[in-house]
């Protein structure tokens, strides 16, 4: 009996701990797993798996709604108010500087954080940065009226003025920046950045074309430029040279804040000759949303997609997936960092410093095999 009782808590802390889990995916705020999915997948009976949802429903994580199942809480938890005392006995709160911006990704890193932040009962402001929002003065005021654990910053593409740096190195809190489109060298010991291996991103991009046989492809920026898409280009360059792949720059000046789907769209319209006139067989785009944009202008202009031209992006939210024909893209981790940033704020784990995250390729449908 004492066995039986061991499986079942076992079962249970393995149940609750998936569920936790998934609450911090995007899209645990429409739908979770199920009651008898979850028997299924944990060769479970009803109990543990009804007394791990109970308690994570009791702890905020989930909520249950009748007739529509299991959602995630996360995305509800801006929270201005005092929470309980979390297990590190901290009621001071964490501010969030969530960018502003039309973005999947971001929407997703804004309920990655919120959610984890809810599981560990952290209490978080969460406050939305606009264009020109001025941050010593913001923090300040925040700092005046709420005891701060740190910060978290999600960073634009917009490079941070070394004045700015150096208020942040003399704050004497944690500042954490995620997605951090640049790498600053002069940030002090209390400043931590996490961001995407950029170079590792475009070195991918070219694996897969070169694959595929392509050996002339062109590369569309539709990003500001930064210290990430300067790492895009060179990890273009360097796996181009590798698999002795000719590789054209669509330059363009495209300013921090700008819609990065329209400046994909411009510089491919302007582009469309040129790119016929080279033989470009496949594109790299910065990113998702540029790429759709770009296709639209393609496929006006007469192109078949992938039959007469490729395409290749970074990820930019789910219609990748849903168009046809469907994104190929290289995928970057965006929630762990979110995690982590509360974590080295608690001090659950160390800083690194400054840390990159992988991505990984997501072969669709619109790269053409040319061998």
């Amino acid at each position: 009996m004492n066995g039986d009782v061991r499986m079942t808590e076992s079962k249970y802390d393995r149940i609750k701990l998936f569920l936790k889990e998934e609450a911090l995916k995007p899209e645990s705020r429409l739908k979770m797993p199920t009651v008898q999915e979850l028997m299924r997948k944990f060769g479970a009976s009803q109990s543990p798996v009804m007394r791990a949802i109970r308690d994570l429903e009791n702890e905020g994580v989930v909520r249950c709604r009748r007739g529509s199942g299991m959602v995630s809480c996360g995305a509800a938890a801006e929270f201005e108010t005092p929470m309980p005392e979390n297990e590190y006995g901290e009621t001071a709160a964490v501010l969030f500087l969530r960018t502003d911006y039309f973005s999947e990704s971001l929407w997703n890193m804004e309920h990655a954080l919120l959610a984890y932040a809810r599981q560990l009962k952290q209490p978080v402001i969460n406050y939305r940065m606009e264009e020109g929002t001025d941050l010593p003065a913001t923090i300040d005021s925040v700092r005046r009226s709420r005891e701060l654990r740190g910060i978290v910053m999600n960073s634009g593409p917009g490079a941070k003025s070394a004045v700015l740096i150096d208020y942040l190195n003399r704050l004497p809190i944690p500042v954490v920046m995620i997605n951090s489109s640049n790498i600053y060298e002069e940030a002090g010991k209390n400043v931590t950045i996490l961001s995407l291996d950029s170079a590792q991103a475009g070195r991918l991009c070219v694996e897969a074309l070169a694959r595929a046989g392509h050996t002339v492809i062109g590369y569309i920026r539709n990003e500001p430029e930064c210290d990430l898409t300067r790492a895009r280009l060179a990890g273009i360059n360097a796996a181009a040279e590798e698999f002795g792949i000719r590789v054209y720059h669509f330059p363009a000046t495209i300013k921090s804040w700008e819609n990065s789907a329209r400046a994909a769209a411009k510089i491919t319209q302007l582009r469309l000759e040129e790119i016929r006139t080279l033989g470009v067989t496949a594109l790299i785009y910065y990113s998702g949303n540029g790429a759709l944009a770009g296709r639209r202008i393609l496929q006006v202009a007469g192109w078949r997609i992938p039959e007469q031209i490729s395409i290749i992006s970074e990820d930019d939210g789910s219609m990748m997936e849903q168009v046809y024909p469907a994104g190929t893209i290289v995928a970057g981790d965006y929630l762990q960092p979110c995690c982590d940033a509360l974590d080295i704020i608690l001090g659950r784990q160390p800083s690194p410093g400054i840390r990159l995250y992988g991505y990984r390729l997501i072969e669709r449908e619109t790269i053409k095999k040319l061998r």
